[in-house]
């Protein structure tokens, strides 16, 4: 059930992971610009572990 959508996260997670580097390597971008992004990639993280925990919790009852 929640496959799908883990997937789909941590795709997300990783795009901007790999945005944030190709950002960090260059020196081109703005501070506020940059703080978002690693703001995003938290959410994301933290969406996907919350559904993580809700797959496990799922499994086991």
């Amino acid at each position: 059930m929640y496959e799908q959508r883990i997937a789909h996260l941590e795709k997300m997670h990783q795009a901007v992971d790999k945005q944030i580097d190709a950002m960090e390597k260059t020196g081109i971008y703005e501070d506020i610009e940059i703080n978002t992004l690693k703001k995003k990639r938290l959410q994301l993280k933290d969406q996907i572990d919350t559904l993580k925990k809700k797959q496990d919790h799922k499994e086991v009852h």
